[in-house]
């Protein structure tokens, strides 16, 4: 009989952290661009303006540079690929990339130069960008195309 009691406790248990997993924190970015250009040097902009408050500064002198390639079913999966390997590239360097050169960029291609700034701190640990995490108003309004809103996972402190 207790035996039974404590798998259904158990079961329970799963249950709930099922529920937690999917009230993760987040921090979500509302992105105005003109051009999928644009979009990407806003995008990561913003991403490292929510990981470390006002880092970007236009005449500060970058500590790191770093080649990035990603390639894409289409500008969606691309953005998205594209901001969870700069944020994988953030950890690993303990950098903060604000600004990049764009060489090549499609709808389903990215080559370009990151640069950012060494920094011990982060304001927010944003891991990642989930499955679901990017909508691009070409969905909901085709007259702005490349305004898109960007969903970031974070890491729970406990």
């Amino acid at each position: 009989m207790e035996t039974q009691i404590l798998n259904k406790q158990h079961r329970h248990f799963n249950k709930n952290m099922d529920r937690i997993d999917i009230v993760k924190p987040q921090v979500t970015i509302q992105i105005e661009a003109n051009s999928l250009r644009e979009l990407f040097k806003k995008s990561l902009r913003s991403l490292a303006n929510k990981l470390k408050y006002k880092i970007y500064n236009p005449t500060r002198h970058a500590d790191c540079t770093m080649k990035i390639e990603v390639d894409a079913m289409n500008s969606k999966k691309l953005l998205k690929k594209f901001l969870n390997q700069v944020l994988e590239l953030t950890y690993t360097h303990h950098t903060i990339f604000c600004t990049m050169y764009i060489e090549e960029l499609n709808e389903n291609r990215l080559n370009a130069q990151l640069f950012g700034n060494w920094f011990d701190k982060f304001d927010n640990k944003i891991k990642y960008v989930p499955e679901n995490g990017i909508l691009m108003s070409s969905e909901t309004d085709p007259l702005k195309p490349f305004n898109s809103s960007i969903i970031f996972k974070c890491e729970e402190d406990f």
